[in-house]
């Protein structure tokens, strides 16, 4: 169990509950890798919620582990907000009997983990809200197909929907035990009193199967690329006269980037015997392509088409450097 303690009129001490079964409602151990991957994703989740906002300013939640209790299957992790302006509170991560449970994470309400896990199983199931409303506080609720209704900080929702790879990971590393010694995933949330019978008499407030774990490991094609043609005044910087591949643009609207010259007829020019000034003002058309490969970064590359010169510069001739590296 995981209970949460903020100072914040809005939010009270809370419990989330994961638990772990298979066909027959029962798991009786779950591997030790699976478990530290569970762990992993627990820290990872809430650092993601920190990031969005969702426990306040301050630093991510350090986690620790405590000793395992005999006779049950008890997993404690203590996780603390150190220096948090809003608070200090602890974590545990309790499992008995197959049962896996968060405990005692403080400066939110456990319904903030609990409500952000179910989110962000409907995200990856792509599920599509019916209702959405502003609430104040900074809150907004969301109200599903089936029914249930949502209520997170607007950051930690924006901060789901985006699923970006670092929440994709860490919500498919608490799902891991769904790969091999578990079919479900239950998750609930309750007050700190309740006990562990009391919370799982409850209904469930997200539920997650093998096919949620295979979606949130696969990692989806983004790849893409776009083109834009478009015309502006700009200076040259740092030129290679070598080669056409690396001249500095400086645009007043559209920022600086390396970029390569592809009017022949410019360069023709300049190859007998037309010189760059300092100062020279040209209107260049240019093409922008923005583009990502599968697991690598967005990148932006200039092809200038077209070098018109507008107003002549100083008498003194651009020194002949190479280009600094592209900003990308």
């Amino acid at each position: 169990m995981m209970s949460f303690s903020r100072e914040d009129s809005e939010i009270v001490d809370g419990v989330v509950q994961l638990r772990f079964a298979n066909s027959t409602d029962q798991v009786n151990e779950i591997g030790a890798s699976d478990l530290a991957e569970v762990l992993q994703g627990l820290v990872a989740f809430s650092a993601e919620l920190a990031r969005a906002g969702e426990f306040g300013e301050g630093p991510a939640p350090r986690v620790r582990v405590r000793a395992p209790k005999e006779g049950s299957f008890i997993l404690e992790a203590v996780v603390w907000f150190q220096e948090n302006p809003i608070g200090t509170a602890a974590a545990a991560l309790t499992g008995i009997a197959g049962a896996a449970a968060a405990k005692e994470i403080g400066t939110a309400a456990g319904k903030a983990i609990a409500e952000g896990i179910g989110i962000g199983l409907r995200k990856l199931r792509g599920e599509r809200p019916v209702g959405f409303e502003h609430l104040d506080g900074g809150t907004v609720k969301v109200d599903w197909p089936d029914g249930s209704v949502s209520e997170v900080r607007e950051e930690t929702w924006t901060q789901l929907q985006a699923m970006k790879k670092p929440t994709r990971n860490a919500l498919s590393k608490i799902l891991t035990p769904l790969n091999t010694d578990s079919d479900t995933l239950e998750v609930r949330d309750a007050s700190v009193s309740e006990t562990t019978d009391e919370i799982l008499s409850t209904p469930a407030d997200a539920v997650a199967n093998r096919t949620d774990y295979l979606t949130a490991i696969f990692e989806p094609d983004d790849s893409f690329s776009d083109e834009r043609i478009f015309e502006t005044e700009a200076t040259l910087g740092s030129i290679d006269f070598s080669s056409n591949e690396r001249w500095k643009v400086l645009t007043p609207n559209d920022g600086s980037r390396t970029a390569t010259i592809e009017d022949r007829e410019f360069l023709r020019r300049l190859d007998q015997g037309e010189a760059l000034h300092k100062g020279d003002i040209f209107w260049l058309k240019i093409r922008e392509t923005v583009s990502k490969e599968r697991g690598k970064n967005t990148s932006t590359e200039w092809a200038v088409l077209e070098v018109t010169r507008r107003r002549a510069g100083g008498e003194d001739d651009i020194p002949s450097t190479p280009a600094p590296p592209s900003i990308e």
